[in-house]
């Protein structure tokens, strides 16, 4: 005799789950940044210049004197003349020279800095369903199903 009975199929259904997940993400941070920087600056110095002065000085000169004298050979005599001849001196003179300094400059700059961010990310998970019975039965079957009870059918794919 034939037997109507209701035939179970079981598929299975995608899930999105949200779970945490970590990315980094840039952030702009502003951060000190020292720089020297030359720039001149001028400043006294020092030294010594040279001048002129005279100075009075002794030199011999000789000075040709006619005597009759009974000697075959003239005579020369040396005289004591005064001359004034220019003479170097040095003296000091203050003078401004230009002189590098360094300066410092504090300079502020973006700087992109990483931070931890927490973004949700969907995950699929897959879970079976159990097959449901596929009928009752009120009387007994050849394959060991007992009155009152449910059982199933499990098909191959």
């Amino acid at each position: 005799m034939p037997q109507d009975y209701i035939e179970t199929i079981t598929v299975e259904v995608p899930q999105i789950v949200q779970v945490p997940f970590e990315i980094e993400e840039p952030k702009e941070v502003f951060e000190d940044v020292t720089i020297d920087v030359p720039f001149v600056v001028e400043v006294e110095q020092h030294y010594e210049a040279p001048e002129i002065s005279f100075v009075d000085v002794e030199t011999d000169v000789p000075e040709e004197q006619t005597v009759s004298v009974m000697v075959d050979v003239p005579v020369e005599i040396e005289v004591l003349k005064e001359r004034r001849v220019p003479v170097t001196i040095e003296v000091p003179v203050e003078v401004e020279v230009p002189v590098e300094v360094d300066q410092e400059i504090t300079e502020q700059r973006a700087v992109l800095e990483d931070i931890d961010v927490e973004v949700p990310v969907a995950v699929e998970y897959e879970e079976k369903i159990p097959s449901p019975p596929c009928h009752w039965h009120d009387i007994k079957h050849s394959h060991d199903v007992r009155v009152g009870l449910t059982h199933t059918h499990h098909h191959k794919d």
